[in-house]
């Protein structure tokens, strides 16, 4: 018996080493992950996990199960570990290329790692998915795109952090997107589709962010060319609040939204209407309210209905001016209705608990020039004040009560922002192109009840619930002649910014963090948006429309100014650059809006709109080229608010000619006379080239310009010339710019408004620089005279009259192979004929060392050097200024 169980162990341990002999001398086991073969086919298909035939035999002892790498590596648990022949191998990260991945079939999509992946289920709590990996930042900087083509059919889909995307100006215009497009195109359609989650979070990277309450964009547009000329579009946006707790589909709450849970976590205790004059300015004629036909309707869970009249429940009134049977608010005046649910009379009379209601509705009736606005105690900002938010107001600027109506419209907290609309497009038929557009804009409600799930939904007015917006261009050209007109009107109401919610349904509806614009404010059509929002991480801290044409996002007239070393110095101020640039006031430009500044260099807070809004008109011109570079043109403007009755009329005639000669240079000439009516304030906020950003507090470094209103009754006449020959030795430029607002009101009237009888800028440049080599020295003699004659200037509305005289030279020296030595010296006269104390002289001499090497790759620049500025001013001891630097740059190219 001994000898018999021996027998079986030494067996027994025999067999175990003759199987591992085996299993070591045999190939790696992949198991399932090369596949297996179905058919012709590899299929990557998930096997489960079926029986281990070896592993069946009744032995007690322990089973070591072979994973992935023991198999790739054949290490086994009963062979002793010996490397004396062997190479050890050290173990590879099982995910160094990524983990397996599966669609939702159970295919095998890759081994690699999930760069993006949103997704929203529901009901469950938690349920909006967004993950982006750190890879999809590191490895394919933010962007990702996918594309496919057959035949004349190409599609697209880009998922990227940064979209530079637009549906149309007036519905989707974003710089820098956070979400996905998916663009088609055959030879007759053309397709884009766009997904965001806009409430974030943008650059959070390899977190799987899960939220209860989001906010959701979605948006497209479709074209189709109809013949050879013509093209039918349309398109929609949608952004709206969603909660995944919700038992319904994504898609039935894509147009109107859902409550976040903030918004229904308790009931509304009171709701206030505010009444104001839309126009405060003329402080009359303000809005009218009638209390005596003036109620409140609520609806129960239970179907029934009350009327505040018939239970006794009316608001509480306050402000407003007693006028036969009705309250007016005029000037700054307002009327303020609070309605409070805790009120005895309504918990005593009312059929229902202000719990139980699921619908507020409000009948007001109004005249004159009236404003409405609500709010609750559920519609507040971070620090618990009740926030305003618009209902509806007044056309024109009635004042008889002309307008009388009652206006019905419901209560609710903002869910959606919904556009949709369509354009047609004609190409060239018979010298014409066409563009033309209209679009139809919801701000939807839903009244909060803790017990349900779905809300009544309202928007706008009840017989008015929408906001539109259109506009219409045709051009024509027929040999020499040329025309153009356009038409528009964009409602007052009509919105584009939509409230995005955090992860726990809280909205604070005044903070701009809370706000996100489907067309943004980007007036220098730059890579940052300029308005603070809730998908952008900061404002813009400079914006300067049309003042960077050299494209280094740096303004030109103050192109040594950056963030690493600040100067507030604008360039037409500082020794020896002032040479090159000339003050803003020297530009010239179309200013169809009569606010002094030429439009294409306004910065403004509204969205860029084709068209502002709140505005209704038409503009046509039609000219004639006289011969190429010179033509002359006409037309009429004529436009109003909608709100009011300002208005802007205007008719004008134009005149630009712009030619280049061989011989004598390269001649400007523009004039446009106007003869105006313009009482709307176009106000600006502006960059000035002197002003320090302050990194604290960015927006303060913008100017508040407000319309000087110059063009009510004017006759205006704006006039340039320039000239500019250049020629290997020689350079010679002139320019003169004029701009005349002439006032035709009567005296009494510009004395009561502010007005000179005539407000005007004059400038005058004239410049000249010679260069010619003496032996190895380079010089360059130079001389710019400056005049300036104005009572106002884009930045200030001083009378001034100054005569500047600059002259001087420079001298440089190549030294050795890449060392250049500079010698500068200007003298500088400055006359100021309204102050004698603005009078002054200086004198700037600056010497310059310059070498340029190639380092590990890089043009390295070091320059040393000294400035030295006396500057003596008129009746004060004069003071020197110095500048002495050492500085050492790097750079990939050369620029000298």
């Amino acid at each position: 018996m001994r000898r018999s169980l021996k027998l079986v162990v030494v067996a027994a341990v025999l067999g175990m080493a003759g199987e591992t002999t085996a299993q070591s001398g045999s190939r790696p086991d992949y198991g399932n992950r090369l596949g297996t073969q179905w058919g012709h086919e590899t299929s990557f298909l998930p096997q489960g996990v079926q029986v281990a035939l070896n592993s069946i035999d009744p032995a007690v002892r322990k089973w070591y199960v072979p994973q992935e790498l023991f198999a790739e590596y054949r290490w086994r648990q009963w062979q002793t570990t010996n490397h004396a022949r062997t190479d050890f191998d050290r173990y590879v990260a099982p995910d160094i290329e990524g983990d397996y991945l599966y669609d939702m079939f159970g295919n095998a999509v890759s081994k690699g790692w999930l760069i993006y992946n949103t997704e929203q289920n529901t009901p469950e709590e938690f349920g909006n998915r967004l993950f982006k990996g750190n890879r999809f930042e590191r490895w394919f900087s933010q962007v990702v795109v996918a594309a496919d083509a057959k035949g004349g059919t190409y599609y697209a889909l880009t998922t990227s952090n940064n979209l530079r995307t637009t549906l149309t100006p007036l519905i989707l215009s974003k710089v820098q997107m956070d979400g996905i497009q998916f663009d088609m195109a055959t030879d007759k359609y053309q397709q884009t589709l766009i997904f965001s989650r806009i409430s974030g979070p943008r650059l959070t990277f390899n977190r799987d962010d899960r939220r209860t309450n989001t906010t959701t964009f979605f948006g497209g547009r479709l074209t189709a060319a109809v013949g050879d000329f013509v093209t039918l579009g349309v398109h929609g946006v949608n952004s709206h609040q969603s909660n995944s707790k919700i038992d319904e589909a994504p898609v039935a709450s894509l147009f109107k939204g859902r409550l976040t849970e903030d918004q229904n976590a308790v009931p509304i205790s009171a709701i206030e209407i505010v009444l104001r004059d839309e126009s405060p300015a003329d402080g009359t004629g303000g809005a009218a309210f009638f209390p005596g036909s003036s109620d409140i309707i609520i609806t129960y869970e239970s179907g029934l209905v009350n009327r505040g009249k018939d239970i006794g429940f009316e608001p509480i009134l306050e402000g407003g001016i007693p006028a036969g049977g009705r309250l007016e608010a005029n000037g700054s005046e307002e009327i303020r209705l609070l309605y409070s649910f805790d009120d005895q009379i309504f918990v005593n009379r009312a059929s229902g608990a202000k719990d139980e209601i699921t619908k507020v509705e409000f009948e007001l009736t109004v005249a004159n020039d009236y404003y409405i606005s609500m709010s609750s105690d559920r519609q507040l900002n971070s620090a618990g004040a009740r926030v305003l938010l618009p209902v509806t107001q007044a056309e024109g600027n009635i004042q008889d009560l002309s307008n009388l109506r009652t206006l019905r419209f419901e209560y609710g907290l903002p869910t959606a922002t919904q556009i949709l609309g369509g354009s047609l497009s004609v190409a060239d038929v018979l010298g014409f192109r066409l563009y033309g557009e209209f679009d139809r804009n919801w701000n939807i409600r839903q009244y909060p009840n803790v017990s349900q799930e779905i809300h009544r939904t309202s928007s706008g007015l009840t017989d008015e619930p929408h906001n539109d917006a259109w506009l219409i261009n045709v051009s024509n050209h027929r040999g020499r002649w040329f025309g153009f007109a356009e038409a528009y009107r964009i409602d007052p109401e009509y919105n584009t910014t939509t409230f995005i919610s955090n992860e726990n349904g809280f909205i604070d509806y005044e903070a701009p963090q809370y706000k996100v614009d489907l067309v943004e404010d980007n007036d220098d059509q730059d890579r940052v948006p300029d308005a603070f929002r809730g998908d952008w991480l900061f404002p813009d801290l400079l914006i300067f429309p049309g003042w960077d044409q050299n494209g280094d996002f740096q303004p030109d007239f103050n192109q040594n100014d950056n963030e690493v070393r600040r100067n507030a110095i604008p360039d037409w101020r500082e020794p020896f650059i002032r040479l090159w640039v000339d003050r803003p006031e020297m530009l010239w430009g179309r200013d169809m809006n009569n606010n002094f500044w030429p439009d294409l260099y306004e910065n403004d807070k509204d969205p860029d709109y084709p068209y502002d809004r709140d505005h209704d008109g038409w503009n046509v011109y039609t000219g004639f080229r006289l011969r190429p570079g010179l033509r002359i043109l006409g037309g009429v403007l004529r436009e109003q608010l909608i709100s009011s009755d300002q208005k802007n009329h205007m008719v004008y005639g134009m005149l630009d000619y712009d030619e280049t000669y061989p011989r004598y240079g390269r001649v400007r000439v523009y004039e446009m006379v106007k003869s105006v009516q313009d009482d709307i304030e176009d106000p600006l906020l502006q960059y000035s080239p002197d002003t320090l950003i302050d990194l604290a507090e960015p927006q303060e470094s913008k100017r508040e310009m407000e319309d000087p209103l110059l063009g009510r009754d004017s006759f205006v006449n704006q006039f340039f010339i320039g000239h500019q020959l250049k020629t290997e030795k020689i350079l010679i430029e002139s320019k003169l710019n004029h701009v005349l607002f002439h006032q035709r009101l009567a005296r009494e009237e510009r004395r009561r408004l502010g007005l000179d009888e005539n407000e005007f800028f004059f400038g005058l440049i004239n410049k000249a620089m010679y260069q010619r080599e003496v032996g190895r020295v380079g010089l360059q003699p130079f001389w710019k005279s400056e005049y300036r004659k104005q009572s106002r200037g884009l930045f200030d509305a001083e009378d001034k009259e100054t005569l500047t005289e600059l002259f001087g030279a420079f001298a440089v020296l190549d030294v050795l192979h890449s060392t250049q030595l500079q010698v500068g010296s200007e003298f500088l006269f400055e006359k100021d004929f309204g102050d004698e104390q603005g009078d002054f002289h200086s004198q700037s001499i600056a010497f310059q060392a310059t070498n340029w090497s190639s380092y590990l790759g890089y043009v390295i620049t070091m320059q040393s050097g000294i400035l030295l500025e006396r500057r003596n001013p008129e009746g004060e001891e004069g003071f020197t200024n110095t500048r002495a630097f050492i500085s050492v740059f790097a750079g990939l190219e050369n620029l000298r």
